[in-house]
């Protein structure tokens, strides 16, 4: 990974060559983060605006004053045409940055030239009125402000901002020998050049160092952001163990996501449980980058940053996860049911014969995808924390004294912290998740996660067919009741008997992979990038727990 970052290191932001980097910009071998970017051209946007608004009022006061109406008419006719040329520059220059589809550092370096153009239009208003060779020099010129404020909203580095701050500064006398050529206007002296101009210079030096120290604090952001191979571009999703974080591979210009888990999450602790919690940690993650069913989250990386904070690097997905489809959509007909629960079933199927156990089998933490020119294509996401069995050692990477799992998913016997815990907690849910496809509604309803916990335990759910007007054939509401038993034994006895027995039903409508395509053609007719789930805490609940055995 070391020689990665230095092969990519880049050491000029002028340097020119493709642009892959969706709107950064390097300095030191560091990159802009692209939401800071994006940050900048909006403050480039609001402060266009306000300049422009700045030429509009002063024309306004010009017009309605006593000391603007004593003007020549030559005079309020000129400033009438900067004031214009002000406006249209300015409200330009803020449309450019709101709406245009060029990258956030293009419309950055047109707004050094806007910078460098809005300094002459103040120059020339400032200094059309002539001074008599005795007169004092009073006051600084606009620019001065004009450049400070540019520069602190809306930084670039370091050789860029310098010519900008240059340019702007020379902008000032630039101005004044227009107005001496046009008007013939007198020369100032030599004293009042200085008294003019001197401290705009001196403001453009000053200036430098101030747009270092703001470039520098973005560079410091992106550098912060970096975890192995993958540089982080923004937040995507937040949650009660972490961070979700849309990033992009460095050299495969491939993008990820990338899931932060808090050290405390996982061993109760800030400091990450120590080298053996790492070592738990790497083995967990290395067992489940082994899974290769294409309906499981493909896992692209791991590791550790500098804070201990734990991470997964992993496809970044095109849809929308389950419990979003049925609250945006209702509820499904019953051969889609089937259709995405065999799909469940074969991710489920290969983490079980491998000793993995998912434990927070949800809506949420299913994928509704298109994947190449596949519809309604299903990833099972959140195989992320382990509990491993090793040499008969229990050793977890969760906090001890939590049941894992999410209450309203939650088979009996996960909700009573049982010992005797296996796959089928992972039908149980797989049935509660198909109840939820087909009505809409969860299995109980409850108060509070306890007592949705104790209804899992200690009531008899009604059958789907009751809680819903669409037509749910016999053979699917029974396969259904069987998941949701008590007991264990009493429940199907793998995921395999239970995409055996969906694979032969017959639906009067059956749904095809057309129907599929029409559905995405129709609902999703353009990419969607879900935030991806972040683990959620509740009373009983500590997020997505894998259990290897």
């Amino acid at each position: 990974m070391a020689e990665e970052k230095g092969i990519i290191r880049r050491f000029a932001c002028a340097e020119k060559g493709p642009d892959t980097s969706g709107g950064v910009s390097t300095t030191s071998g560091y990159r802009l983060p692209a939401d800071f970017v994006d940050k900048a051209v909006v403050r480039l946007g609001w402060v266009s605006a306000m300049y422009a608004t700045f030429f509009v009022v002063m024309y306004i006061i010009h017009r309605l004053t006593p000391v603007g109406q004593s003007l020549s008419p030559d005079l309020k006719f000129y400033y009438g045409i900067l004031s214009l040329l002000g406006a249209v520059l300015g409200f330009g220059m803020s449309v450019f940055a709101f709406t245009s589809k060029l990258p956030g550092e293009t419309k950055l370096d047109v707004g050094l030239v806007f910078q460098i153009l809005g300094a002459l239009v103040i120059s020339m208003a400032e200094s059309r009125h002539p001074l008599l060779p005795d007169e004092v020099v009073r006051g600084h010129s606009g620019i001065a402000v004009w450049m400070v404020f540019v520069v602190l909203l809306v930084p670039r580095c370091r050789f860029r901002s310098g010519m900008a701050a240059l340019l702007t500064a020379a902008m000032g006398p630039l101005g004044l020998w227009i107005n001496i050529k046009l008007f013939g206007i007198p020369t100032p002296t030599p004293d009042q050049w200085l008294l003019l101009y001197v401290a705009v210079f001196l403001t453009a030096a000053f200036a430098l160092p101030m747009s270092r120290v703001i470039y520098s604090l973005g560079t410091q952001v992106s550098k912060a952001r970096e975890l192995g191979s993958y540089e982080m571009i923004e937040v995507i999703g937040r949650g009660g163990m972490g961070e979700v974080w849309r990033a992009r591979h460095r050299m495969l210009v491939r993008q990820a996501a990338i899931k932060l888990i808090r050290p405390e999450m996982l061993f109760g602790s800030a400091n990450g449980g120590g080298e053996p919690a790492r070592k738990r940690f790497e083995r967990e993650a290395q067992a489940i980058a082994g899974l290769q069913s294409p309906n499981t989250v493909t896992l692209y990386d791991y590791g550790v940053n500098e804070e201990g904070t734990f991470y997964y690097a992993m496809e970044l997905l095109d849809g929308l996860d389950l419990d979003s489809l049925v609250t945006q959509f209702g509820p499904l007909p019953a051969a889609r049911v089937a259709y995405l629960w065999r799909q469940m079933c074969d991710s489920l199927a290969e983490a079980h014969a491998r000793g993995l156990t998912h434990r927070d089998v949800k809506p949420k933490n299913i994928f509704l995808c298109r994947l190449g020119l596949n519809y309604d294509f299903v990833k099972v996401l959140d195989f992320g924390l382990a509990k491993w069995k090793d040499s008969g050692a229990d050793t977890r990477l969760t906090r001890e004294g939590i049941t894992t799992g999410t209450p309203a998913y939650m088979a009996p016997e996960l909700a009573l912290a049982s010992d005797d815990v296996d796959s089928r907690v992972d039908i149980y849910a797989l049935g509660c998740v198909a109840y939820w496809l087909m009505t809409g509604k969860l299995v109980f309803e409850a108060p509070s996660a306890m007592a949705m916990a104790l209804a899992h335990v200690q009531t008899q759910p009604l059958p789907p067919s009751e809680r819903t007007e669409l037509e749910i054939p016999a053979e699917l509401e029974a396969l259904v009741m069987e998941c949701l038993a008590k007991k264990p034994d009493d429940r199907p006895q793998s995921v395999r008997e239970v995409a055996r027995r969906l694979a032969a039903m017959r639906f009067d409508e059956r749904w095809t992979a057309a129907d599929a395509e029409e559905w995405w053609r129709v609902h999703h007719p353009s990419p969607c990038v879900h935030a991806m789930c972040v683990p959620e805490e509740a009373t009983v609940n500590s997020g997505a727990m894998v259990t290897v055995q």
